[in-house]
């Protein structure tokens, strides 16, 4: 959150499991297909790219908690960057390759040659090779002018903060209801996909990789979709991550191995999985407990220091603006920090004339929440002929801070609005002691040692899921067949300070 309060200016809570699409119809000044189609739907001039992506990228990084810097990381990627562009046809574009620090599995690019890898990605990568394939992949995108051709795609997620702005009258809810709604609209076509993969491969080749690296970093992010599926219950794993906006289709591996096959030749080609091990070592993983963290579904901010449950059934998103969480049937939910306009205002003033001022209010209760004032109200809507029943709850947080939980769903069941009284009555300050014991995880490269099997290498990773065993797999794909051989590296998850 960006809330500036008693002059000081509040954590960002990062963007956990959305990707961050940003959809401009741009052309690139030399692309690999100029096709007709795309001139038409191209608005802005080709020396407009640049700008754009310029304009847009500092909003993109905010967007993500920052850019993620580790000593050597960021120039080791940047060097994998340039490599692969410059055997592109856009090799004269200042490309840029940033590091988002996001635990979300997702890749994208910006029109002017605006790369962006998230350390949730890096994290998920095998080697070098794979790492180079993504980036290919999104280069490809660029140079083929995949963003004059995109369409709408509308998605319950981007308008959760539409709808909350619209019925509350919160401006800063609306805004980011804006930024998501604006941004996460639109995914690839899969002709789209196919041509960035084809372009992907051949930039591999070209740079020297091993062209099958497209494809082994696509069964990678199969294998991240089954891990969030087994995770969430949700059969398509949530649907957060890099294929939400890079749609997948069965033959997309298919056609990767193909066409790695049909150029493949006799270079010695590295896959370079030692030297990416070492780079990534110490890398932090998961939540960055500054931008405040999801343990399943209760949020904790360590530096804000407040705590509380999502829903049962809801799965948790956290950004820079808001927590969002949301059920996959079309139930959400959205939290964020207010403050009083007067020192004393009640809570029931401040739901009624201040947060949902622009609605009728019938009635408001009040009562306490761990011991501090609060005040809730149930809204029916008519929008089109369509009821949306509003549940809306204010906490005072102390020192003119406001807890605020707004609660939409089209399902009337009492089940569902006794989960929603749940998760705002779950709300508490974090006491200090609670805050210091949050510390970060990190990536580390650890080796197999004979006397070892793999469920005491498993219990030693740090508590950061339910599933240590598939987490783990998911990491080390090689130990799926037994564990390797003594001396070879292997990716664990400590705990940090």
């Amino acid at each position: 959150m960006n809330i500036e309060f008693a002059g000081r200016k509040w954590q960002r809570m990062r963007l956990v499991l959305i990707p961050l699409m940003v959809m401009i119809a741009v052309p690139a000044s030399t692309p690999a297909k100029a096709d007709l189609i795309d001139n038409l739907f191209s608005i802005f001039e080709p020396g407009d790219d640049r700008k754009i992506g310029a304009e847009q990228h500092s909003r993109v990084v905010a967007q993500y908690g920052g850019e993620y810097v580790k000593e050597g990381l960021n120039d080791y990627i940047l060097d994998i960057g340039l490599r692969l562009a410059f055997v592109s046809e856009m090799r004269d574009l200042p490309w840029r390759f940033t590091v988002l620090n996001s635990p979300v599995v997702n890749a994208f690019a910006l029109p002017g040659g605006y790369v962006y890898i998230t350390r949730g990605l890096l994290a998920l990568a095998n080697n070098e090779a794979e790492v180079a394939g993504v980036l290919a992949h999104e280069i490809g995108h660029v140079t083929a002018r995949h963003g004059a051709a995109r369409q709408s795609r509308a998605t319950g997620i981007g308008l959760i903060g539409v709808l909350a702005g619209v019925l509350t009258g919160s401006s800063a809810v609306q805004q980011l209801g804006q930024q998501l709604g604006g941004l996460y609209v639109a995914g690839y076509s899969r002709d789209q996909e196919y041509e960035a993969d084809q372009l992907g491969v051949k930039y591999l080749g070209l740079a020297g990789y091993p062209r099958e690296a497209m494809a082994d970093f696509l069964k990678r992010m199969d294998a991240q979709t089954e891990y969030m599926a087994g995770l969430t219950g949700n059969s398509s794993g949530g649907n957060f991550d890099f294929f939400a906006s890079h749609p997948q289709t069965e033959d997309r591996i298919g056609r990767a191995s193909a066409s790695a096959a049909e150029n493949a030749d006799d270079l010695d080609r590295e896959y370079g999985r030692s030297r990416y091990l070492g780079v990534i070592d110490g890398m932090l993983y998961g939540d960055d407990p500054k931008e405040g963290i999801i343990r399943g579904r209760e949020f904790l901010h360590p530096e804000l220091r407040f705590k509380f449950f999502a829903p049962e059934g809801f799965q948790l998103i956290n950004s820079s603006r808001a927590v969002f969480a949301v059920d996959g049937k079309g139930s959400q939910m959205v939290f964020d920090l207010g403050k009083l306009n007067s020192p004393g205002q009640s809570m029931a003033d401040y739901l009624q004339n201040v947060w949902l001022a622009k609605l009728q209010v019938p009635s408001i209760s009040t009562t306490e929440v761990g011991g501090a004032p609060a005040a809730v109200t149930r809204v029916v809507l008519d929008r089109g002929g369509q009821k949306i029943y509003l549940t809306a709850a204010v906490i005072d947080f102390g020192a003119g801070r406001v807890a605020r939980f707004i609660y939409q769903t089209q399902n009337p069941d009492n089940t569902l609005q006794t989960r929603f009284t749940e998760s705002y009555k779950s709300f508490r300050p974090l006491d200090a002691t609670e805050a210091t014991a949050i510390k970060p995880t990190l990536m580390k490269i650890e080796t197999v040692s004979g006397n070892k099997d793999l469920n005491a290498i498993v219990a030693s990773m740090a508590d950061v899921t339910k599933d240590k065993m598939a987490l783990f797999l998911l990491l080390n794909p090689t130990f799926e067949n037994g564990v390797p051989p003594a001396g070879q590296p292997y990716k664990n998850i400590r705990e940090g300070n």
